[in-house]
């Protein structure tokens, strides 16, 4: 069963697409080694600015996974954060079993294990993402935590990110302990009008789309990266957007119908749903014309997204469209197709685009089955249907 549209949009750029999926570009890349740079540096400390949908939740994230190879690593939402709700987050994810209810006592907790991983091994690692939302008395506790120290080393490395002047934050809030650390900043830029084709593209096949040039060519591409700038965030959301509506466009445009008369009375109705249908007097056909004027193998149609296709087979009293008879045309709406004593009416017709148009009129470029092969294939196919019937004794 084909997917659905939104479904695949949220796998690639909404609320089910994997966290773990990160395309990479040259801004990304930059900050993912300006990060291990820092914590490197005996100061151990970074911030990391852009603005919303810049990517700083991904690329920290990315650190995380990068730093828990060496140390313990605690990643929490600086968002309306409450003091106690970061000394419970650190605690919780340094794994220490035992977390006190006393404040005061938490903090004493907080302090011994630090003290003894950094004894041990390197200093654990503290990521506050939107660290430029987190309250004062928050922003007071991570002063008190920047001032930690075993042996003449921090006891702690820090990763902060924030939306643009987050370097301001520690001057103006008087964060006396963490300016004495001299914190570097990196500000994310947006992706390039080539990245942002990779982006999209990228993003929808690890969803599990298929054809993605198709959903993403380059015109769409650059009208996504003028609406969004080239940030990620933004992106994603545009992204979702052109989907939908394409997705709807889709559902809303008619299948392309073949309609067939005889004197007059409709005999028989078929959406064209598949790429490819034969029209013959023969059983083989896919649409099945009873007219001893019409050759067994009589015509074959070619349905393309932009273009329907008609191609007489050498039948033996030929095929007209609209009275004049054809080898090989592109059928227009409510064309009207004769063989024999049939009139066969072609409705939905997708609009021919110039690329397709110039492509069908080269004869050596568009690709098309000749007779042979067609009886050919028809023939394997009744064989394998013979067989299916009747099976071997």
């Amino acid at each position: 069963m084909p997917e659905n549209g939104s479904t695949l949009a949220s796998r690639a750029f909404g609320e089910h697409a994997d966290s773990a999926l990160v395309v990479a570009y040259e801004s990304h890349q930059d900050a993912m080694r300006f990060l291990s740079a820092a914590l490197s540096h005996a100061n151990g400390i970074a911030m990391l600015q852009g603005p919303m949908g810049s990517g700083k939740t991904t690329v920290v994230k990315a650190q995380l996974d990068w730093s828990a190879r060496d140390a313990q690593v605690a990643f929490v939402n600086g968002a309306k954060l409450t003091p106690r709700q970061l000394a419970v987050g650190m605690l919780e994810q340094f794994g220490v079993e035992s977390i006190p209810h006393d404040d005061e006592q938490m903090l004493e907790s907080i302090n011994r294990f630090l003290t003894q991983q950094t004894r041990a091994a390197q200093a654990p690692v503290l990521i506050v993402d939107n660290a430029d939302r987190a309250r004062s008395s928050t922003l007071s506790l991570l002063n008190w935590l920047a001032a930690l120290e075993v042996r003449n080393r921090y006891a702690l490395r820090i990763v902060l990110t924030g939306r643009e002047r987050l370097w301001a934050l520690v001057s103006e809030r008087s964060l006396r302990h963490l300016a004495r650390r001299h914190p570097t900043t990196y500000s994310l830029n947006p992706l390039t009008r080539p990245e942002t084709v990779i982006y999209l593209r990228t993003r929808l096949i690890a969803a599990g789309g298929e054809r993605s040039e198709k959903m993403f060519p380059v015109d769409v591409c650059d009208r996504l990266y003028e609406l969004s700038r080239g940030w990620p965030g933004r992106l994603n959301e545009y992204a979702l957007g052109a989907m939908a509506r394409g997705d709807e466009l889709r559902k809303a445009i008619p299948k392309p119908r073949l309609i067939v008369t005889l004197d007059g009375e409709v005999v028989a109705k078929h959406d064209l749903k598949n790429k490819q249908y034969v029209i013959g007097r023969s059983d083989l056909a896919d649409i099945v014309i009873e007219d001893s004027f019409v050759s067994n193998l009589h015509t074959m149609l070619r349905v393309y997204a932009n273009a329907i296709v008609l191609l007489d087979l050498n039948s033996t009293n030929g095929t007209t469209v609209n009275s004049i008879e054809i080898r090989k045309t592109v059928l227009r709406n409510n064309d009207i197709i004769s063989l024999g004593r049939h009139r066969l009416k072609i409705v939905n017709v997708p609009a021919l685009s110039s690329g397709m148009d110039e492509k069908v009129r080269a004869a050596d470029t568009v690709v098309m089955k000749n007779l042979d092969d067609v009886r050919r294939s028809r023939a394997r196919h009744n064989i394998a249907v013979g067989k299916h019937k009747w099976p071997a004794l």
